[in-house]
Protein backbone atom coordinates (compact mmCIF):
# COMPACT_ATOMS: atom_id res chain seq x y z
CA UNK A 1 0.00 0.00 0.00
CA UNK A 2 1.59 3.32 -1.41
CA UNK A 3 1.94 6.12 1.62
CA UNK A 4 -0.98 8.23 0.26
CA UNK A 5 -3.36 5.54 0.38
CA UNK A 6 -2.37 4.49 4.02
CA UNK A 7 -2.74 7.95 5.15
CA UNK A 8 -6.57 7.91 3.86
CA UNK A 9 -7.28 4.58 5.03
CA UNK A 10 -5.75 5.79 8.78
CA UNK A 11 -7.67 9.16 8.36
CA UNK A 12 -11.03 7.14 7.92
CA UNK A 13 -10.38 5.22 11.10
CA UNK A 14 -10.15 8.17 13.10
CA UNK A 15 -6.63 8.67 13.09
CA UNK A 16 -4.64 12.23 13.46
CA UNK A 17 -1.31 12.19 11.07
CA UNK A 18 2.07 13.53 11.94
CA UNK A 19 4.04 13.57 8.38
CA UNK A 20 7.67 13.94 8.67
CA UNK A 21 8.67 15.63 5.60
CA UNK A 22 10.40 19.21 4.24
CA UNK A 23 8.29 21.84 3.69
CA UNK A 24 7.41 22.61 -0.13
CA UNK A 25 8.34 19.08 -1.26
CA UNK A 26 5.95 17.88 -3.54
CA UNK A 27 5.60 14.28 -1.45
CA UNK A 28 4.44 15.98 1.56
CA UNK A 29 2.31 18.49 -0.36
CA UNK A 30 0.75 15.44 -1.83
CA UNK A 31 0.53 13.66 1.40
CA UNK A 32 -1.18 17.15 2.86
CA UNK A 33 -3.36 17.26 0.08
CA UNK A 34 -4.85 13.69 1.24
CA UNK A 35 -6.78 15.24 4.04
CA UNK A 36 -5.25 18.79 5.39
CA UNK A 37 -7.55 19.44 8.40
CA UNK A 38 -5.92 15.79 9.48
CA UNK A 39 -2.36 15.59 8.28
CA UNK A 40 0.35 17.54 10.44
CA UNK A 41 3.64 18.13 8.68
CA UNK A 42 6.72 18.15 10.83
CA UNK A 43 10.56 19.11 9.76
CA UNK A 44 12.52 19.55 13.23
CA UNK A 45 11.69 19.20 16.66
CA UNK A 46 10.97 22.59 16.68
CA UNK A 47 7.72 21.56 14.87
CA UNK A 48 7.22 18.53 17.09
CA UNK A 49 7.00 20.69 20.12
CA UNK A 50 4.17 22.74 18.94
CA UNK A 51 1.91 20.03 18.26
CA UNK A 52 -1.16 20.10 20.55
CA UNK A 53 -2.92 16.77 19.70
CA UNK A 54 -5.44 15.56 22.45
CA UNK A 55 -6.55 12.22 20.67
CA UNK A 56 -4.83 8.93 20.90
CA UNK A 57 -5.41 7.71 18.09
CA UNK A 58 -1.86 9.24 15.84
CA UNK A 59 -0.11 7.85 13.04
CA UNK A 60 3.50 8.87 11.81
CA UNK A 61 4.77 8.17 8.67
CA UNK A 62 7.20 10.53 6.59
CA UNK A 63 8.65 11.45 3.32
CA UNK A 64 10.29 8.72 1.72
CA UNK A 65 13.85 10.56 0.40
CA UNK A 66 14.81 12.04 3.78
CA UNK A 67 17.61 10.81 5.65
CA UNK A 68 16.44 7.35 7.88
CA UNK A 69 18.69 9.14 10.95
CA UNK A 70 16.61 12.26 10.86
CA UNK A 71 13.82 10.72 10.48
CA UNK A 72 14.39 8.35 13.21
CA UNK A 73 15.73 11.18 15.48
CA UNK A 74 12.23 12.62 14.99
CA UNK A 75 9.87 9.67 15.15
CA UNK A 76 11.89 9.20 18.49
CA UNK A 77 10.76 12.78 19.99
CA UNK A 78 6.98 12.28 18.84
CA UNK A 79 6.66 8.62 20.66
CA UNK A 80 8.23 10.25 23.84
CA UNK A 81 5.94 13.09 23.78
CA UNK A 82 3.00 10.71 22.61
CA UNK A 83 3.86 7.48 23.69
CA UNK A 84 0.50 5.47 22.27
CA UNK A 85 1.70 6.58 18.46
CA UNK A 86 1.17 4.10 15.60
CA UNK A 87 4.77 4.19 13.36
CA UNK A 88 5.25 3.56 10.08
CA UNK A 89 8.87 4.33 8.79
CA UNK A 90 8.91 4.66 5.12
CA UNK A 91 12.39 5.13 3.71
CA UNK A 92 12.91 4.55 -0.19
CA UNK A 93 14.87 1.07 -0.46
CA UNK A 94 17.02 2.60 -2.55
CA UNK A 95 17.46 5.88 -0.53
CA UNK A 96 18.46 4.14 2.31
CA UNK A 97 20.90 1.67 0.41
CA UNK A 98 22.72 5.24 -1.07
CA UNK A 99 23.21 6.50 2.20
CA UNK A 100 24.31 3.47 4.11
CA UNK A 101 26.67 3.57 1.33
CA UNK A 102 28.04 7.17 1.21
CA UNK A 103 28.67 6.63 5.52
CA UNK A 104 31.03 3.58 4.49
CA UNK A 105 32.52 5.27 1.63
CA UNK A 106 33.70 8.24 2.90
CA UNK A 107 35.30 6.61 5.70
CA UNK A 108 38.98 7.56 6.11
CA UNK A 109 38.09 10.35 2.96
CA UNK A 110 38.76 14.27 3.53
CA UNK A 111 36.05 15.14 1.65
CA UNK A 112 32.80 13.78 -0.34
CA UNK A 113 31.68 14.78 -3.50
CA UNK A 114 27.93 14.38 -4.37
CA UNK A 115 26.93 14.95 -7.66
CA UNK A 116 23.05 16.02 -8.01
CA UNK A 117 21.23 18.84 -9.06
CA UNK A 118 20.29 21.68 -5.90
CA UNK A 119 16.56 20.75 -6.19
CA UNK A 120 17.43 16.90 -5.46
CA UNK A 121 16.27 15.84 -2.17
CA UNK A 122 18.25 12.74 -2.59
CA UNK A 123 21.29 14.11 -3.34
CA UNK A 124 20.69 17.09 -0.34
CA UNK A 125 20.54 14.35 1.87
CA UNK A 126 23.81 12.10 0.82
CA UNK A 127 25.59 15.32 1.92
CA UNK A 128 24.06 15.67 4.86
CA UNK A 129 24.69 12.11 5.35
CA UNK A 130 28.51 12.48 5.08
CA UNK A 131 28.83 15.08 7.06
CA UNK A 132 26.11 14.24 9.86
CA UNK A 133 27.27 10.46 10.20
CA UNK A 134 30.60 9.94 8.52
CA UNK A 135 31.62 13.67 9.58
CA UNK A 136 33.27 14.10 6.65
CA UNK A 137 33.03 17.21 4.94
CA UNK A 138 30.71 17.68 1.89
CA UNK A 139 29.98 19.58 -1.34
CA UNK A 140 27.05 19.23 -3.40
CA UNK A 141 27.40 19.95 -7.14
CA UNK A 142 25.53 19.86 -10.18
CA UNK A 143 28.38 18.75 -12.93
CA UNK A 144 32.55 19.19 -12.48
CA UNK A 145 32.25 23.27 -13.75
CA UNK A 146 31.27 23.66 -10.34
CA UNK A 147 34.25 22.24 -8.35
CA UNK A 148 36.42 24.77 -6.64
CA UNK A 149 39.58 23.83 -6.99
CA UNK A 150 40.51 25.46 -3.56
CA UNK A 151 38.19 22.45 -1.92
CA UNK A 152 40.89 20.09 -3.52
CA UNK A 153 44.05 21.57 -1.91
CA UNK A 154 45.57 19.50 0.73
CA UNK A 155 42.67 16.60 0.26
CA UNK A 156 44.21 13.46 -0.28
CA UNK A 157 41.06 11.00 -0.17
CA UNK A 158 37.92 11.84 -1.95
CA UNK A 159 34.49 9.93 -1.70
CA UNK A 160 32.20 10.60 -4.93
CA UNK A 161 28.80 9.84 -4.80
CA UNK A 162 25.46 10.72 -6.97
CA UNK A 163 22.08 11.13 -6.56
CA UNK A 164 19.62 8.46 -8.17
CA UNK A 165 18.97 10.80 -11.23
CA UNK A 166 22.35 12.16 -11.90
CA UNK A 167 23.39 10.79 -15.55
CA UNK A 168 26.52 8.84 -15.49
CA UNK A 169 28.30 10.95 -18.59
CA UNK A 170 28.11 13.74 -15.52
CA UNK A 171 29.93 11.32 -12.66
CA UNK A 172 31.96 10.20 -14.86
CA UNK A 173 33.40 13.78 -16.28
CA UNK A 174 33.62 14.56 -12.38
CA UNK A 175 35.64 11.09 -11.29
CA UNK A 176 38.09 12.11 -14.28
CA UNK A 177 39.16 15.75 -13.15
CA UNK A 178 39.64 14.24 -10.02
CA UNK A 179 41.87 11.89 -10.94
CA UNK A 180 44.00 14.14 -13.53
CA UNK A 181 43.82 17.20 -10.83
CA UNK A 182 46.92 18.24 -9.10
CA UNK A 183 47.35 21.23 -6.93
CA UNK A 184 50.42 22.60 -8.54
CA UNK A 185 49.97 22.50 -12.07
CA UNK A 186 47.09 25.05 -12.83
CA UNK A 187 46.51 23.66 -15.98
CA UNK A 188 45.03 20.31 -14.39
CA UNK A 189 42.22 23.08 -12.86
CA UNK A 190 39.81 23.36 -15.90
CA UNK A 191 36.99 22.49 -15.07
CA UNK A 192 34.35 23.08 -17.94
CA UNK A 193 31.73 20.03 -18.65
CA UNK A 194 31.76 19.58 -21.48
CA UNK A 195 28.23 16.52 -21.51
CA UNK A 196 25.57 18.55 -23.18
CA UNK A 197 22.01 18.05 -22.17
CA UNK A 198 21.56 15.98 -25.16
CA UNK A 199 24.59 13.28 -24.76
CA UNK A 200 23.55 13.35 -20.67
CA UNK A 201 20.04 12.05 -22.05
CA UNK A 202 19.37 8.29 -22.87
CA UNK A 203 19.27 7.18 -26.33
CA UNK A 204 15.83 6.77 -28.13
CA UNK A 205 15.33 3.30 -30.06
CA UNK A 206 13.42 3.73 -32.99
CA UNK A 207 11.94 1.03 -34.40
CA UNK A 208 10.99 0.29 -38.28
CA UNK A 209 7.37 -1.19 -37.88
CA UNK A 210 6.65 -0.70 -41.29
CA UNK A 211 7.65 -3.98 -42.59
CA UNK A 212 5.91 -5.90 -39.86
CA UNK A 213 2.58 -4.36 -40.54
CA UNK A 214 2.73 -4.96 -44.36
CA UNK A 215 3.67 -8.74 -43.27
CA UNK A 216 0.50 -8.75 -41.58
CA UNK A 217 -1.68 -6.98 -43.94
CA UNK A 218 -1.00 -9.36 -46.68
CA UNK A 219 -1.47 -12.77 -44.47
CA UNK A 220 -5.03 -10.84 -43.46
CA UNK A 221 -5.43 -11.19 -47.10
CA UNK A 222 -4.37 -14.58 -47.91
CA UNK A 223 -6.61 -15.99 -45.27
CA UNK A 224 -4.22 -16.16 -42.34
CA UNK A 225 -5.28 -15.13 -38.28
Amino acid sequence: MITHELIAEKVSDGYEIIYIGKKNHPEPQGALGVSPEHVHLVSNQADIASLQLTTEKIFVTNQTTMSQWDVSDLMVSIQKKYPHVLIHKDICKATQVRQEAVVEQAQGCDLTIVVGGPKSNNSNRLAQVSVEQARVPAHQISDVSQINAKWLINVEQIAVTAGASTPTQIVREVIDYLMQFDANDPITHNRNSTTTPEASLPKSRIKDLSKNRTRRLEELRSGKR
